[in-house]
């Protein structure tokens, strides 16, 4: 089921210590819906404590070292959590008045092990976890995501079982990638490789991609760019890699057809209120489009949209707004009723009453073959290496500083999946 390199579990002993950890988390209050933050190091344990808290019928937050200590305070204190699941490495960031506190690796509870499902009586609109994105009042809004969305996912037909055998877990838990490299291979049989905690340079991913035979990877577009400039060897043996978070390059996948030849590289596009991925686009060979790669199709189960101003169908070819519906659509922002009304309208053309609908802010056009094509966006979010970025987060912080009167963030696209953000500053008049 899952691997490091020196230590594997098979799926019963992976089962066996989940239901342990979901016995000590009920031990400790947690009932089903209750947050729980999650700030672990990638590990195997990761993969343990995020489904024993799953089956626990708790609503797993995860978190990331790299946040500042007022962002993690302020996402503890917005879900409620009763409870932090950390390691000892990554304690030390948790604000001193965060919840209480589970140090995993500790000294257990006293007491008769459990290796039984505890039968919290999960079901499948249930919330399975809340994800923090950037928002444009300089506040991070949480997107609840549920079990069915998860199941929808992993299940997707459009993901290759034979390809998806060993797949990479290496992308940051808070990030939603995250979701498709643990559970697309744990719901089909595969196993999750976990990649050496910390962030990964081109050797270190080169070294673990190649020594655990991994055959399926997400990299986002700039990671890709990297990778295929330095060490596209090292996808030689990979028969599926994902990539998005921005435009993918043409270029970058012609160098590496003609490196890896066995290689399928996939544009999977998708924001998390759609559970990762909404459409996808397997590049054929030989590559003969434009610039920027195509983000193609829907998956399964989803409905997508190119629309104008009044929710009216554009023609092909014209641009229009992006609007997804479908298995994937996340129920919606926590605590946020007006800001989830706002972006998860009614769809007008859903098979049942009552259907709603994701309004993306993503400029798209269905080209001449079909397939969407991203055009750019509606409002002032930018894509940084994968991250949504609302500038007017930014300069909220900015501004926040004594010495800055006002600022400006602007996004610079050095290249396709190359984005930079500039940050202009005017001092306080009083020097």
């Amino acid at each position: 089921a899952v691997t490091d390199g020196a230590v594997t579990l098979t799926y019963a002993q992976l089962d066996a210590r989940a239901n342990q950890f979901a016995h000590d988390v009920i031990g400790r209050g947690v009932g089903p819906g209750d947050a729980v933050g999650v700030l672990l190091e990638r590990s195997i344990e990761t993969v343990t404590t995020v489904l024993g808290l799953m089956k626990a019928g708790a609503v797993y937050v995860p978190l990331d070292a790299r946040y500042p200590a007022e962002r993690i305070r302020h996402v503890l204190a917005d879900t409620g959590a009763t409870l932090v699941v950390t390691d000892d490495v990554s304690q030390p960031q948790l604000p001193a008045d965060a919840a209480d506190v589970f140090v995993t690796g500790s000294t257990p509870d006293e007491g008769e092990e459990q290796h039984e499902a505890p039968g919290a009586g999960v079901r499948s609109g249930d919330a399975a976890y809340v994800m923090y994105t950037s928002g444009s009042t300089g506040v991070p809004k949480g997107i609840v995501v549920t079990h069915r969305n998860v199941a929808a996912l992993a299940l997707d037909p459009r993901f290759d079982r034979s390809a998806h055998q060993r797949v990479l877990l290496h992308s940051p838990a808070a990030f939603d990638a995250s979701t498709y490299e643990l559970w697309v291979p744990l719901l089909s049989g595969g196993t999750v490789v976990v990649a050496p905690a910390g962030d990964l340079d081109v050797s270190a991913l080169h070294h673990t991609v190649t020594t655990q035979r991994v055959t399926a990877l997400w990299l986002t577009s700039s990671l890709l760019n990297v990778v295929t400039d330095h060490a596209a060897q090292a996808l030689a043996g990979v028969r599926q890699v994902w990539s998005g978070g921005e435009a993918v390059s043409g270029a970058t996948v012609q160098r590496l057809h003609e490196a890896c030849p066995g290689l399928t590289v996939v544009d999977g596009y998708g924001p998390t209120e759609t559970t990762t991925f909404a459409t996808h686009h397997p590049v054929p060979r030989p590559y003969t489009g434009g610039a920027t790669v195509p983000i193609g199709r829907p998956m399964a189960n989803t409905r997508v949209y190119v629309l104008d101003a009044r929710l009216r169908p554009v023609p092909p070819q014209v641009t229009g707004e992006l609007y997804i519906a479908g298995a994937g659509l996340a129920r919606g922002y926590l605590h946020k009723p007006g800001m989830t009304a706002e972006r998860f309208v009614a769809d007008p053309y859903g098979p049942e009453p009552g259907d709603r609908m994701y309004r993306t802010g993503d400029l798209v056009r269905v080209n001449a073959g079909g397939d969407l094509e991203y055009m750019g966006r509606a409002d002032q979010q930018v894509k940084v290496r994968g991250f949504r970025i609302e500038p007017g987060e930014v300069e909220n912080v900015l501004t926040g500083h004594p010495a800055i009167g006002q600022a400006a963030v602007v996004a610079h696209h050095d290249q396709p999946g190359s984005t930079r953000l500039i940050a202009y500053v005017v001092p306080h008049t009083d020097g």
